[in-house]
Formats: structure tokens, sequence, C-alpha cells
């Protein structure tokens, strides 16, 4: 099977002076929609060509004129094509991996051209995209946030085809740090499907990533540590549990243990969201190499069984953002304390609803999500919209939900509700308690892929279709100050505007040959 045709949401991405008109892109009332099916024809509605036009010339837009090397940063200013940021600014050899970077964009590429397969050209973008990912790939596996290709990078990585020798110190080290490796792993795979495991290139980036993924879980215990330069030991396959000393009383510093016998990076890691990234990646490697099958379903649920014995016990039964060797919440960076993290905990009863979804026969997991919706939904505040970032282990009373102070240097000292002096993290964040436990009500029943209604998805085509400048791109635009600290205020072309619209208008293509009336507009 050659093409994969299910969109998978992930849990959940001004005028060019220089750009010439190009005969070649598809104008908003073009007719010429080449070789349609039958079923494509009945759907052929207003949105629906203007649906597919977007999609085209945004997609040739991107891939010609914002590219560089095949990929992207984040943030592409549009007057001055030459100025990118990521989380850092990027000269024109530097792109971003991380999201939303250029593993979105492949993605993105690979839906327009699994949706449009008459348009050849977007499997061209895939690969191209694909190719810089490629490049960015380092010797022990995986990918790390950025990639650089001149001869010699700045940005540095012990890049597995152009590195001779690696003397970089952690540029060795894969990352699955913001979903990094993840994400590239997941864009590698799908591009390697759409071309049909034809390219050799492709192909082998993937066999190499995946082998090493593999030896990255740890044994028994079943997590992954947040990056990896080789295989990892065993750990044992303890429930969690709350470290010694607890209370407030002591003052945080002393409450909590912070010398420990290994690194936080190396030790088991739920930080930023990689919970439902690591079901993704693996969910894709099973569904794409089926001869493989049995090995990622292995993961997925060993993985599982992490997830489930990572929850708190009582009275907080949810989730840390870090785990020591003992499977108790431990210190990672220095504002970083032994916590019950609330994004983190979101993020992993996603991921939770997501292997009973893809598995109903293993109820715990469903049942783990019941049991810490009915400790979290009593936390969060601002009338049910805001989850902290940290509350205070073992203790649920209403004086110790809020921040922590950092100490430049040191551990957090003080428990406040004040906000803490390091402003680089949001310390308060959306409560999606509502739609998890929304959710969770419908798997007791329906058991099928979640996905946005037809209304909805109509009207996120229709905003993508009408908000297109020069029916190609999409503009955002910063005043009084720029996309990042330094950068120039304006209009930039953002990737992650370009990935939301691609995916939107790809989805939209496929569905009005499924599962969703063919709109009129």
């Amino acid at each position: 099977m050659k093409k994969l045709l299910a969109l998978v949401l992930l849990p959940a991405l001004s005028t060019f002076a220089c750009v010439a008109t190009n005969t070649d892109l598809e104008s908003d009332d073009s007719q010429s929609i080449i070789e349609l099916g039958e079923a494509e024809q009945a759907a052929s509605t207003p949105l629906r060509q203007k649906a597919l036009g977007r999609m085209r010339n945004g997609a040739k837009f991107f891939h010609d004129f914002v590219a560089r090397h095949g990929g992207y940063a984040w943030h592409h200013n549009a007057t001055n094509l030459s100025e990118r940021w990521g989380d850092i600014q990027l000269d024109e050899d530097q792109i971003m991996i991380q999201s939303p970077g250029t593993a979105d964009v492949t993605i993105a590429f690979v839906e327009a051209a699994l949706a449009d397969p008459a348009t050849p050209a977007l499997e061209t973008y895939a690969l191209d995209a694909a190719m810089a990912l490629r490049h960015g790939q380092i010797k022990s596996g995986g990918w790390r946030l950025y990639a650089d290709f001149k001869p010699t990078p700045t940005l540095k990585g012990c890049y597995l085809n152009t590195t001779a020798s690696c003397s970089c110190g952690g540029c060795t080290t894969t990352s699955y740090d913001d979903q990094a490796t993840q994400n590239a792993l997941i864009a590698i795979m799908r591009t390697d499907h759409l071309l049909g495991f034809a390219d050799a290139a492709i192909s082998g980036s993937s066999s190499y990533a995946r082998a090493r993924v593999e030896a990255s879980q740890f044994p028994t215990n079943g997590g992954f540590p947040q990056g990896f330069s080789g295989p990892v030991a065993a750990r044992p396959a303890l429930q969690a549990s709350y470290p010694p000393s607890i209370g407030t009383s002591c003052g945080l510093a002393n409450c909590y243990a912070n010398s420990y016998t290994n690194e936080y990076w190396d030790d088991p890691t739920l930080n930023d969201n990689l919970a439902t990234a690591f079901v993704e990646m693996l969910y894709w490697a099973r569904e794409i190499y089926p001869a493989q099958a049995a090995t990622y379903q292995a993961m997925l649920t060993a993985y599982g069984g992490f997830l489930r014995r990572a929850q708190m016990p009582q009275p907080q039964p949810a989730w840390a953002q870090q785990y020591d060797i003992q499977m108790q919440p431990r210190w990672a960076r220095s504002w970083e304390a032994p916590a019950i993290a609330g994004q983190e905990s979101q993020d992993v009863m996603w991921a939770l609803l997501r292997l009973y979804q893809l598995d109903p026969s293993v109820p715990a997991n469903r049942d783990a999500v019941g049991t810490a919706l009915a400790y979290l939904e009593t936390v969060d505040h601002a009338n049910d919209t805001l989850l902290h970032r940290y509350i205070e282990l073992d203790d649920t009373s209403p004086s110790n939900i809020g921040f922590y102070t950092v100490k430049p240097g040191g551990y957090p000292v003080q428990f406040s509700p004040a906000p803490p002096t390091y402003q680089n993290y949001g310390w308060v964040g959306p409560s999606q308690l509502a739609a998890i436990h929304a959710e969770y009500d419908r798997l007791a029943t329906d058991t099928t892929v979640m996905k946005r209604s037809c209304q909805q998805l109509r009207a996120d085509t229709a905003q993508a279709v009408d908000t297109a400048i020069n029916n190609e791109r999409w503009i955002t635009t910063y005043s009084p100050s720029g996309p990042r600290s330094g950068a120039t205020p304006g209009d930039y072309y953002d990737t992650s505007k370009f990935v939301q619209n691609m995916r939107t208008l790809a989805e939209f293509v496929v569905r009005t040959t499924t599962d969703c009336v063919a709109w009129n507009y």
C-alpha cells in the first residue's frame, strides 16, 4: 500500500518584492483541476476548488521562495527573506528542526501530496524538506533543534552524513526535547511511505533512526530519557511515589533532595509534552513498517505501562515533569522543581486516551485519565480556564498552588503566589481539562479517531482560503516588536501558520470525498 490517507491531527503548527508573477500558480477562479476521479468531480464545489488552488500555490511559494537548503525557520521576514528566526536568529545556511520547523513543513507537504496526487510537485516539495531533515540527522540516530549546512557549522552537530569526526561535546546527543526527534522521524517515515520506499536516502535515514530510537527506550521501565547518545540501560518498573521529607515548612530547597546519581536528561522525562509525541512516533512506525509492527506495538504497550506507573498516588494522581531512578519527582533545571506539572499532566492524559483509542483492550489507560481528572478538576482556576505549571507535592491547599520563586544560580527556595523571577517560561497555562473530559467520555462508546467536525473543518478551510495573500501565502504582522527579541517589526511568513493552513486544506480536500458533504461556498 503506497498511500496512507489517514490525516492524524497531532494534539495537538506582505508580498516579497522580488517574487515575479508565476503562470504555474493556479488562479482563484481556475477550473482546470487535472485528472480528477469521479468522486472528486462530485465534490468539486467552489470552496474545494479554492482549497486545492491555495494548497498548491501556498506549497509552491513556501518551497520556491522561503526554503533554504530545503528547510525552514520559524519566522521569515516577508520583505527581507534573509532575516530568519527560530528561537535564535538564523543565517541562510541554518534551519529549525524543532517545531514549528522543517519537520512540520515536511508533514504538511506529505499530507498535501496525499490529498492531491494530480500535482506531483507536492511530492517533490516533501522530498526536498525531508532531505533537509536528513542532513540534520546526527550519528546517534536522531535530531537536535537545528541543522547547519555550512562546511564548518556554527550550530554544531555530529551530523551522520557530513561530519568526519565529532569533538563538540553535547552535539553528539539526540534530543527528544521539544519533540525534535519524534516529529522529524514522523516526517521522514511519512515521506518514505509517500515515495513508496523507493528513495534510498530517505529509507536509510528512517531505518537508521528507528533502530536507535528502539534502543533508547528504557528496558523494563518503558520510559524514554530527554536525549541519548547510545543505548540506554534497563530501569526497574517502579510505581511513582513521593520523595521523602514532604512539606513546606522546611523551605523547598531543604524539602527535597537536589543531588542525584544521574543528570536529569538521562532520567525518564515528560517535559514539554513528550508523551503524545512518543505515542504518535511509535504509531506511525507501526503503521508504515508492518514487518516490524510487533516491535513498535510492544514499544507502545511498554510506554503506556510507563505512563500509568508514572502517575502519582493519591492525593495527587497526576504527573511530574521529571523522575529519578526511583520514579520519584526530581529537580531538573534550577526552576524546575519536584512537583505536579499541570501542562505535562494534560499531555499525558491525551497520550493515554490516544493509546486507549488505538487499543481499547487496555482499559487501564483510560481509567488512569479518569482518576487524574477527578483530582485536576479541583485545582484548575480562573473559572476553570487555567492550570498552574507546578503544584506543590502532597499539598492541595489553595495557598500552595502557585509559583516557585527562583534564586539566581540555585534551586527555588521560596514558594510564592507571585510569578518567579525567571520569566522565560509560562507559569500558568490553558486548562484543557474540559476537552480531555469530553474525549474521555466519548471513548466510552466510540473509539474511532477524534476528528474536527465537518462544520468546523469548513469554517477553518474558508478562513485559510480567505486570508491567503495573492492566493498563495499567509502573513503574520508583528508590531511594534518582531516575533523574537531583536527581530525587525513587520510582516512575516510564519511556519506555524503555513503548516496549520496547509494541513487544514489537505484534510478538507480528502474529507469532502469521504465523511463530509461537498460544501458550497
